[in-house]
């Protein structure tokens, strides 16, 4: 039995949004956001340009950073996956220099964070566009106020998710954990994206391919392990990579 429909609970009381048009799109997310969860992103970004949609790539909060230019940012590798096309203050609204939970990193910096501004922020930067690629830098269950988290955003944008996870006897726990989290928001899993492990002995003895086919069959969703990407700035590495892996799979369930 799959996770759809285990759980229905209805939307928190924090911040309701005003309706609006909900740009085509996804989110990209992990039970802990890393580099890795970035290229993902970047790969995402790369595959639906070469598809010719115009994209707009957005880290509505990111930690750790005084500038949403810096090198190694998230932020900074998914706005060059986008073209450079978008002021970086847009594609990360909030940098925040403290390496905390979002809401901490905010009050030690003095910033107010709340629903509203990043829906500014994302109405914003996705004028014009045909596709919105939200990464989410800080976890979907990390607290952004006292009562929205990044799991709140993504559920008022509709926008469904991608999650991330590296490949080990531990996958299938974690993934599962965000899903959960995941449908009791409404929010659709568009599908899981496994990358290479730090200890390459979970790859061996066919564990990888048991790990995805457990997580196929528990979600009702497609299942990708990708391959090891060395070359972060190359967009024609992270083409064929996304490829190689069958990205585009979980491309097509995307919001209509």
């Amino acid at each position: 039995m799959s996770l759809h429909g285990m759980m229905t609970n209805g939307p928190p009381a924090d911040e309701q949004p005003d309706e609006a048009p909900a740009l085509s799109g996804l989110a990209v997310t992990a039970l802990t956001p890393d580099g890795e969860t970035a290229v993902t992103a970047a790969m995402l970004i790369v595959l639906l340009a070469a598809d010719g949609e115009n994209v707009a790539a957005m880290v509505p909060v990111e930690t750790g950073i005084d500038d949403p230019c810096e090198a190694g940012s998230h932020g900074s590798l998914i706005r060059w996956a986008a073209g450079h096309l978008d002021d970086p203050r847009q594609v990360t609204p909030f940098a925040l220099e403290s390496h905390r939970s979002a809401m901490h990193a905010a009050d030690a910096s003095g910033t107010l964070l709340h629903g509203a501004a990043f829906d500014r922020a994302r109405e914003s930067l996705s004028d014009g566009r045909t596709t919105l690629i939200v990464l989410d830098a800080i976890g979907p269950l990390d607290p952004i106020t006292p009562s929205l988290t990044m799991l709140d955003l993504l559920a008022r944008w509709a926008l469904p998710a991608i999650v991330v996870e590296p490949l080990s006897r531990a996958a299938v726990g974690h993934v599962r954990l965000v899903a959960l989290a995941m449908l009791s928001r409404d929010v659709h899993v568009a599908g899981v994206v496994l990358t290479p492990s730090a200890t390459p002995d979970e790859d061996g003895d066919g564990a990888a391919e048991a790990i995805r086919e457990t997580l196929a069959a528990m979600l009702g969703c497609p299942v990708v392990i990708r391959p090891p990407v060395i070359l972060t700035h190359d967009r024609t590495v992270l083409l064929e990579a996304a490829r190689q892996c069958g990205l585009h799979r979980l491309v097509s369930r995307r919001t209509a």
